[in-house]
């Protein structure tokens, strides 16, 4: 029965189905063939939302929304390009470093990949960059935004696989940094080989202008890891102080209006209703996977291959690439953690660095065709076929991947800083 499970979930993805009625409908298949009593479902919809942590979702996703009412992506747009915008290649740095700063405020690949995108891209055509190159780097260091905490993706898996959405966080900043480096690496090798031009030269003039500009802007990442790594606010308390704090800054540049507001405010109860509904109906599913025995049928078959702990890590990772290419973050996060988790403890295996590297797979999954939200964006913002964004992104997509690899056997590049803060 659980295999005509699957079928009909993947049967219905393949369809184009909503992701929740892909969910939802061969489980309540499952329960009427079981003979089980349908209140299960209600039950296990509703206790499965019927958690604190998933209140940071929505203030992350609407202090995102209201960034753009601030000018941030221009402000730091500017503070990037007076800060490195002169070398060679100048407007790729750029592109990574304000993805960078964004990322700490949006929590969201797309918002980045569209919000950033929609700057850059243009920027980097008016100086004589490939248009595909442009996109290739806003699309990479899209990326990022799920990374570099706040992370919507990483409240989602931490309160699916019961892992503190502090440790997250703080697990995701050196990760984060890193790529940052790798891809400004590859975006200095291919400006040096293709002649890419300079920008103009360094003023310390300009660039404490755009600081000033971008000041307040960027106190929001201050504020809100800041007040988690003090321990004075929970991930969801942070969130509040985010979207107020954003609030502030809004009405105070005369950019915000409460019709805005109130706008914002539906825009983001609607796609976090829409994204509740999926993490309500994935309890279904993982009832139904806990009564077919599914993670210890799991466990069996991969412990029976290797019990090396890397190795499985590798392979579990492998899947969640491949399945991020045909589905979005939050429905992998939902399926496949609570039939690993057991997986996770029998093999030894860190669950706060597991889970960054789960994070991070999935995010790379958004970047890939022929599901990849954030590759959407990218090719509507700059108004190239989809192909051909994403053949331009294969190095950059090469630097993620060698980026995970050194992650995967260097563990500590992840759990450093939440042992530094939080203690083992």
């Amino acid at each position: 029965m659980l295999f005509i499970v699957f079928v009909g979930l993947f049967a219905l993805i393949a369809l184009r189905a909503p992701i929740f009625v892909a969910l939802g409908a061969p489980a309540l298949a499952y329960l009427h063939f079981k003979g089980i009593p349908m209140g299960i479902a209600s039950q296990r919809i509703t206790g499965t939302v019927n958690d604190a942590i998933l209140a940071a979702v929505p203030m992350f996703l609407l202090a995102g929304r209201l960034m753009n009412f601030c000018g941030a992506t221009e402000r730091i747009f500017g503070l990037a390009q007076a800060f490195v915008g002169h070398i060679r290649g100048g407007l790729g740095y750029v592109t990574v470093l304000a993805s960078m700063i964004f990322s700490a405020m949006s929590g969201s690949a797309a918002a980045d990949a569209v919000g950033v995108g929609t700057v850059t891209v243009k920027a980097m055509r008016e100086r004589g960059y490939d248009p595909s190159f442009a996109a290739a780097v806003t699309l990479s260091s899209s990326t990022l935004a799920p990374i570099i905490p706040p992370s919507i993706i990483m409240i989602i898996y931490g309160a699916t696989a019961n892992v503190s959405i502090g440790r997250l966080f703080m697990g995701g900043i050196i990760p984060g940094l890193m790529i940052v480096l790798m891809l400004m690496a590859m975006v200095g090798f291919l400006s040096h080989r293709r002649g890419y031009p300079k920008g103009d030269r360094f003023s310390f003039k300009t660039l404490i202008k755009s600081g000033r500009s971008a000041f307040f802007v960027l106190l929001t990442p201050i504020f809100i890891i800041g007040s988690i790594f003090l321990g004075i606010c929970t991930p969801t308390e942070a969130g509040v102080l985010a979207v107020a704090y954003v609030m502030i800054l809004g009405f105070s540049y005369r950019t915000l209006s409460f019709r805005d507001l109130y706008r914002e405010m539906v825009g983001a109860g609607t796609a976090v209703g829409a994204l509740l509904l999926i993490v309500s109906i994935s309890g279904l599913d993982g009832w139904i996977f806990s009564r077919e025995q599914l993670p210890n049928l799991l466990t069996g078959s991969v412990t029976g291959i290797t019990t090396d702990p890397t190795l499985i890590m590798i392979m579990i990772l492998a899947v969640v690439l491949v399945l991020g290419m045909f589905m979005d973050a939050t429905p992998i996060i939902l399926m496949v953690v609570p039939a690993i988790t057991p997986l996770i403890a029998v093999a030894g295996i860190d669950p706060l660095h597991f889970g960054v590297l789960f994070c991070i797979m999935c995010v790379i999954g958004l970047i890939t065709p022929p599901v990849g939200v954030a590759l959407y964006g990218v090719s509507m913002v700059s108004k190239l076929p989809l192909e051909r964004v994403f053949w331009a992104s294969l190095p950059f997509f090469a630097m993620l991947l060698l980026s995970i690899a050194v992650m995967v056997f260097v563990p500590t590049i992840i759990t450093f800083l939440p042992s530094l803060m939080f203690g083992d």
